[in-house]
């Protein structure tokens, strides 16, 4: 409800700074407003994926519908590598032109983005969701509540100095934050698409916590993922110091019990009695 609700202020914003961008003749106002168009794709994209990701596995899709986050995030990443690049190339040919600002319109338009987009990610931020999906959405609000702090100011010096060049300098600046976030985002989607170990899990950390079972001799073919950017998936072949196989499926039940307390919702080892023939790997 929260991002749907962020959602609709965001898109009422876009129209209006989009709509004040023409009126008013600042670039920097509608470079803001080509992040801004990004966070309203973004804040859409969430809710549609916050439900998608809700719907259970089924049989064609065995682990569920995680991966949509990273496709939805590289999709908005190239977009707004796209987008930046525009607007770098009207900054360019207005320096040259100067062209008339109308700064108390920008000014005005730029405040009232800082206040929905800074009140925005403050109460998703605020909520009870940890998703990397829920996260996304409040890092391109922060950014977005950043870029129209920019045009803020190039408003107040366009106003204050009446030096029009000021405008398109704004929105290099906001460009510049546009591709920032972008690439930001298309990493972090590749390493997920890659299933690149999560930042901040540690591999060795996950063998040690299943080397401190006193049964427990090796531990090796560890692999670790995320599907939906916030559950861990583990796998690992774990050799126990045991023939009983009753006994070793007591070992495995405390070691998921312990990856469980480390953060990792799915669990998959293999039991071994005996050395694997390639523990390397």
């Amino acid at each position: 409800r929260a991002l749907a609700v962020a959602a609709g202020a965001n898109t009422i914003l876009l129209v209006v700074q989009v709509a004040g961008a023409i009126a008013f003749g600042s670039l920097a106002l509608l470079a803001d407003s080509v992040h801004q168009a990004s966070d309203v794709v973004s804040l859409i994209l969430a809710v549609f994926i916050a439900g998608l990701v809700a719907r259970p596995a089924s049989a064609r899709f065995t682990y569920g519908f995680g991966r949509a986050d990273a496709l939805g995030g590289l999709t908005h990443a190239v977009l707004l590598l796209g987008g930046s690049v525009l607007v770098v190339g009207e900054a360019i040919r207005r320096l040259g032109s100067e062209p008339e600002v109308d700064g108390v319109g920008v000014v005005v338009l730029a405040a009232v983005g800082l206040v929905i987009n800074g009140a925005s990610a403050a109460w998703l931020h605020g909520g009870p969701a940890r998703s990397l999906n829920v996260e996304g959405a409040v890092l391109h609000l922060v950014a977005d509540a950043l870029g129209s702090l920019i045009v803020l100011v190039g408003g107040v010096l366009v106003v204050t100095t009446d030096a029009d060049w000021i405008d398109p300098v704004a929105s290099l600046f906001v460009a510049a934050l546009i591709v920032w976030s972008a690439v930001r985002l298309f990493r972090s989607s590749l390493h997920s698409l890659m299933d690149a170990v999560p930042e901040g899990v540690s591999i060795d950390e996950l063998r040690q916590v299943l080397l401190d079972d006193p049964l427990v001799t090796d531990a090796h073919h560890l692999h670790v993922r995320t599907l939906d950017g916030s559950s861990l998936v583990f796998t690992a072949h774990v050799q126990i110091d045991t023939d009983e196989l009753h006994e070793a499926q007591l070992v495995t039940r405390r070691l998921t019990e312990a990856l469980s307390a480390e953060g990792v919702g799915h669990v998959t080892l293999q039991a071994e009695c005996h050395p694997c023939e390639s523990p390397d790997h």
